[in-house]
């Protein structure tokens, strides 16, 4: 058996490698280009990184933040979701079986690449939304237990149904809001994200991601505008919020709710 501190900090290595992958998807996917190949490049003159530069979280404050080939500034993101990748996988470990485990990495890992490219381009690219959808959907069909049912015809109509309640309720919401304000108030792309939140997570999730990506979406909004003297009407992207949402409902908003709501959350 393997200690559980050393199999905890196998599992913060692997985060810390899957987010240095996932820096490469942000920057990649977006472009049209391969994810594989070729291997990770210097992002201003293309040259092919050492393996040593390339060292996950420690490698960027190795070089001080800059490229050795043409000293060129390194996005900090790049430890930043390297970082975030290794404790969120390192808190899933903990908090859920293997198989539960798995299911939520990989839920995980799309929220970072969706929100990474949200917030550089203000858009989330369908293979990840659209994607994620028919992903929940057939993961609820092999592992019923994502859903809490045993049977998995079941389990898949209740993620089918959660991902369209979801993502219909908010592209109602954001038609409403535009037609209100007669200019687009939320991209399309924000009710996919939810609808695929919705096919992973279950109904039971929706009001809790709601409403704190919006509680969050908005205090980040206020302090942008206030920061940058701008007015109302600048784009800020929203899919990050509620993948942070999402993420704080898998580390505890899912007890809590079983907890203070145990007849409406089951």
């Amino acid at each position: 058996m393997i200690p559980t501190p050393l199999l905890i900090f196998f599992v913060f290595v692997f985060g810390a490698i899957l987010g240095s992958f996932l820096n490469v998807c942000i920057l990649r996917i977006p472009l049209g280009q391969s994810i594989v190949n070729p291997p990770s490049r210097c992002a201003a003159c293309g040259r092919q990184l050492s393996l040593g530069v390339n060292l996950p979280i420690l490698g960027y404050f190795l070089i001080g933040g800059r490229a050795r080939c043409c000293s060129a500034h390194l996005d900090p993101r790049y430890p930043i979701v390297e970082a975030g990748t290794a404790s969120a996988l390192a808190t899933l470990w903990l908090l859920y079986p293997p198989e539960l485990f798995a299911i939520y990495a990989l839920l995980v890992a799309g929220l970072i690449v969706a929100s990474g490219i949200d917030l550089d381009y203000l858009v989330i690219p369908d293979a990840l939304t659209i994607g994620g959808v028919v992903a929940g959907i057939s993961l609820s069909y092999l592992f019923p237990f994502l859903q809490g049912k045993e049977d998995p015809a079941d389990a898949m109509i209740r993620s089918a149904l959660s991902a369209t309640v979801a993502g219909g309720s908010l592209w109602l919401v954001a038609r409403i809001a535009s037609w209100l304000l007669q200019k687009e108030a939320m991209g399309i792309g924000d009710a996919k994200l939810l609808a695929a939140l919705g096919a992973f997570l279950g109904w039971q999730s929706l009001p809790f991601i709601v409403a704190i990506s919006s509680l969050i979406g908005t205090a980040v909004g206020i302090g942008i505008l206030k920061q940058r003297k701008q007015k109302l009407g600048v784009k800020v992207p929203f899919g990050p919020y509620l993948a942070l949402a999402a993420l704080l409902w898998l580390l505890g908003g899912a007890r809590l709710a079983a907890k203070y709501l145990p007849n409406n959350f089951s």
